[in-house]
């Protein structure tokens, strides 16, 4: 099977001579996304692939047998998918989406006022597959607004990236001494259901991990990510951390905060770096759903506090521990992790491993899920795909 893949990126190849900026636009400004297409793209089997719209719909007919789309938040008022319609629709392509996701400041919110190359988007993707793979209930009942019901809640293709059927979460004994990782979304927090508490949360996130220099996770905070870049100093960034206290409310001395992301913080365009990370720590905790996700695919408990309509949605799905903002009072890292219902959380994660492995397989694309049945899957090792990967991208770096 030859697959063109579109939407979110599969990772960058790590070539020292691309700079920061180059890699953070090729993967949406936030390296959460590379969860999302590097997922689908291990998940899936096939000969040939390509990636992004780089082709005319003629070549695109000619190259490929299917396009597979790695979703996120698409369905938003500010979101327009027209180029996307425009490149699909005389292609002729069955397509595959998996993850799609509406966005709204908080679940049971309606989402009608999106962009009509956005419908015509979603009415084109539902017309070439069988069944639409959306992050959860929400956007189930939004798509059904839209008049969409051929969908299928499988949450988001980052859930099986492991490849395997169960997940074990570790569970560190209460009054052991944790290695925590922090996360948070205080560039976002005006996108909330309740900005002022998550205002309150995202500052006080940062002041537990300045406070007990746990590492702060970063996935799009480009002034934070530019200091760690510099390490040695940039003669603005006292200014840079000042204004970034001053939107969080924060009463720090700015010298402090600097030193903290400098020591302290972390970014990663590298999952499998990522995973190495993660995987040493006994708690995860914050705003961000795939800085947390990626803790759980890697056994490490967390706990997402949600702000808004897309976290909440799909750590309902994959009953995830979670608590919404509003609910947050003083943040106790042992109470967030021993209030968890983990054993919860592994017995849905087999139910939407068996869901999503149907649901690739109801839309005709060939994928990885199934060796976990079967120990004689004649699928290429993982290693493999991922050599093909990083040759393709050497190649096309850029092309999108």
């Amino acid at each position: 099977m030859r697959v063109l893949f579109l939407g979110a990126p599969i990772a960058p190849h790590l070539d020292p001579q691309i700079a920061f900026e180059k890699k953070f636009e090729v993967i949406g400004y936030n390296t959460g996304n590379l969860l999302i297409g590097q997922s689908l793209f291990e998940e899936l089997r096939f000969e040939e692939f390509g990636q992004g719209l780089g082709y005319s719909p003629q070549e695109a007919n000619e190259r490929f047998d299917i396009i597979a789309i790695s979703a996120a938040n698409f369905i938003y008022k500010d979101f327009d998918l027209s180029y996307l319609a425009d490149f699909i629709e005389p292609t002729k392509l069955p397509c595959v989406v998996a993850g799609l996701g509406a966005q709204a400041s908080s679940i049971g919110k309606k989402v009608t006022d999106i962009p009509d190359g956005s419908k015509r988007f979603l009415r084109i993707v539902s017309e070439r597959s069988k069944t639409v793979g959306v992050r959860g209930h929400f956007t189930a009942e939004v798509m059904n607004d839209f008049g969409i019901k051929n969908v299928t809640e499988v949450g988001c293709p980052s859930l099986f990236r492991k490849l395997r059927r169960s997940l074990k979460i570790k569970r560190p004994r209460r009054g052991a001494r944790l290695r925590v990782a922090v996360n948070g979304s205080r560039n976002v927090f005006l996108h909330s259901a309740d900005p002022e508490p998550a205002r309150r949360v995202e500052a006080d996130l940062l002041k537990l991990s300045v406070q007990k220099q746990y590492p702060y996770v970063l996935q799009n905070e480009e002034p934070e990510m530019k200091m760690l870049l510099s390490r040695d100093g940039r003669e603005n960034d006292l200014e840079v951390a000042q204004a970034v206290l001053g939107q969080m409310g924060m009463d720090m001395d700015p010298s402090i905060y600097v030193k903290h992301i400098i020591e302290n913080a972390k970014m990663f365009f590298d999952l499998a770096e990522w995973d190495a990370f993660i995987s040493k720590f006994d708690y995860s905790v914050g705003t961000r759903f795939h800085g947390n996700l990626i803790a759980l695919t890697n056994g490490v408990p967390a706990t997402i506090i949600s702000h808004d309509s897309r976290t909440t949605e799909m750590a309902e799905l994959m009953s995830i521990p979670h608590v919404p903002v509003g609910k947050v009072g003083q943040l106790d890292v042992e109470d967030l992790l021993h209030g968890g219902d983990y054993d919860a959380f592994q017995r849905m994660y087999t139910v939407l491993y068996d869901r999503f492995a149907q649901f690739l397989s109801e839309n005709g694309i060939s994928h990885r899920l199934e060796q976990q049945h079967h120990e004689d899957g004649a699928a290429s090792p993982l290693s493999d795909v991922v050599t093909r990967a990083a040759s393709f991208l050497r190649l096309r770096f850029g092309k999108s």
